[in-house]
C-alpha cells in the first residue's frame, strides 16, 4: 500500500485471517499423510524388499483420522496465528503483523508436537517424547512455510492496490 491510502481502502484490505487457517489446514492434513507415506516408501527402497508395502491398508485408517484432527488443529492455529493482522486491518500493513502470525503458529504447531505425547488421551507410554533436533526441524519448516505465505499474500495485496489504483479515474 502507499502513502496515500485511502480509509476505503484500508477497510478493504485483506488480512493473514482470510489466507492462513485454510492453507495452515491443508498443509497439516498433507503432511499427516504424506510423511509417513514417505518414510514407509524410503525404508521399503531401502531393504529392497515390498514387504511392509501392504502396511498402508493398516495405516490408511490411522491417516485418515490423523489427517482429519490437523485439518481441524490447522484452522483453529491458522486463525489464531492470523489474528494480530486483523486486530491492525484499518493500518496500514506492518511488520507486526506478519511476526507475529509466524510467531504464533511456529510456537502452536511446535508446542503440540512437544505435548501430544505428555497428554492423557494418548499412549504416553508408547509415544517418546520428541527429540530436540525434530522439534526444531519441525519449527524450521513451520516458520519457513509461514514466511512464504504471508510473504506471497503481501505481494498480492500490493498487485491488487496497484491494480485498483490504476483503475481508478483520475
Amino acid at each position: 500500500m502507499t502513502t496515500t491510502d485511502t480509509t476505503e481502502e484500508l477497510r478493504l484490505r485483506r488480512t493473514l485471517l482470510s489466507v492462513l487457517p485454510l492453507t495452515t489446514a491443508k498443509a497439516g492434513a498433507a503432511a499427516m499423510v504424506v510423511l509417513p507415506v514417505g518414510w514407509l516408501l524410503i525404508g521399503a527402497i531401502a531393504e529392497g524388499s515390498p514387504d511392509q508395502l501392504p502396511f498402508f491398508i493398516v495405516m490408511f485408517p490411522v491417516m485418515a483420522i490423523g489427517a482429519l484432527a490437523a485439518f481441524v488443529f490447522g484452522l483453529a492455529a491458522g486463525a489464531l496465528a492470523g489474528l494480530p493482522d486483523w486486530l491492525l486491518r484499518h493500518r496500514r500493513p506492518t511488520a507486526f503483523g506478519d511476526v507475529a502470525a509466524v510467531v504464533v503458529l511456529t510456537g502452536l504447531v511446535t508446542g503440540t508436537f512437544a505435548l501430544v505425547p505428555l497428554s492423557a488421551g494418548i499412549i504416553a507410554g508408547v509415544l517418546p517424547l520428541p527429540l530436540w533436533g525434530s522439534m526444531l526441524a519441525l519449527a524450521l519448516a513451520t516458520a519457513a512455510a509461514t514466511i512464504t505465505v504471508v510473504a506471497r499474500h503481501r505481494r498480492r495485496e500490493r498487485r491488487d492496490a496497484a491494480t485498483s489504483l490504476e483503475a481508478r479515474p483520475a
